[in-house]
C-alpha cells in the first residue's frame, strides 16, 4: 500500500513537472527562437495549445506572419512553419 502511494505521488510530480515545460511565456520564447528574424518573445501571441503526453502543438501570430508550431513535450525541439 505504501509503495503504491509512492508511485502515485511520483507520477503526479513528473506530471506536473512535464505541464510546466509548456507554459504560455516558454512557448512564447520558443516561437520567438524559431521563427527568427529579430522577433521577441513579447511580439508573439500563442493561442491553440494542444498538449498531449509526448508532444505539445499550438498557433503563434508574430509581426511577420502566423504560425502552426510543435515541439516535444519538453519544448526542446521546436518546428515553427509559416501559413
Amino acid at each position: 500500500m505504501k509503495k503504491n502511494l509512492q508511485v502515485i505521488s511520483l507520477s503526479i510530480v513528473v506530471s506536473i513537472m512535464y505541464g510546466c515545460a509548456s507554459t504560455g511565456d516558454n512557448l512564447q520564447r520558443e516561437t520567438a527562437r524559431s521563427i527568427g528574424g529579430n522577433v521577441s518573445p513579447e511580439q508573439v501571441t500563442v493561442s491553440d495549445i494542444d498538449r498531449g503526453a509526448t508532444s505539445v502543438k499550438w498557433k503563434a501570430t508574430a509581426p511577420n506572419g502566423r504560425y502552426d508550431c510543435s515541439a516535444d513535450d519538453m519544448v526542446r525541439r521546436v518546428l515553427c512553419t509559416k501559413k
